[in-house]
């Protein structure tokens, strides 16, 4: 039997519009458990180790605003995290889809399918 595991993220805010986060946006990423991901997986934990990030739920609005564990770290330093993060999803199959609210009018969607060769196969708006 095939299983789906789907993950699922907000960021901005519903509230007052604020011209320095205009978006509200909500992402779907999808992975099908049979494509095995562990060992990307382990080597992006080995990556993020060498860093001295050991067992770190990261979170890029901190990077980018150089906040909490980032505060003493380099443009350089931040940018090999992204880095990391960015070489492991490429290399994973995964597929997402995302829906942003342009505060306070616009509703649109995006989709895009990643294959693991660093390609985007489809996408639209």
């Amino acid at each position: 039997m095939k299983e789906l595991s789907i993950f699922i993220d907000e960021s901005g805010d519903f509230g007052e519009y604020d011209h320095h986060s205009p978006y509200y946006i909500i992402t779907m990423v999808f992975h099908d458990q049979q494509e095995d991901i562990q060992p990307a997986v382990s080597k992006l934990n080995q990556e993020l180790s060498y860093l001295n990030l050991d067992n770190l739920c990261i979170h890029t609005g901190p990077i980018i605003r150089k906040e909490e564990i980032y505060t003493h770290m380099s443009v350089d330093e931040r940018r090999r995290i992204f880095n990391k993060m960015v070489a492991f999803i490429r290399q994973i199959d995964i597929h997402y889809k995302c829906f942003y609210k342009v505060m306070p009018f616009l509703l649109s969607t995006c989709v895009c399918t990643f294959s693991p060769h660093n390609s985007i196969i489809s996408g639209s708006t």
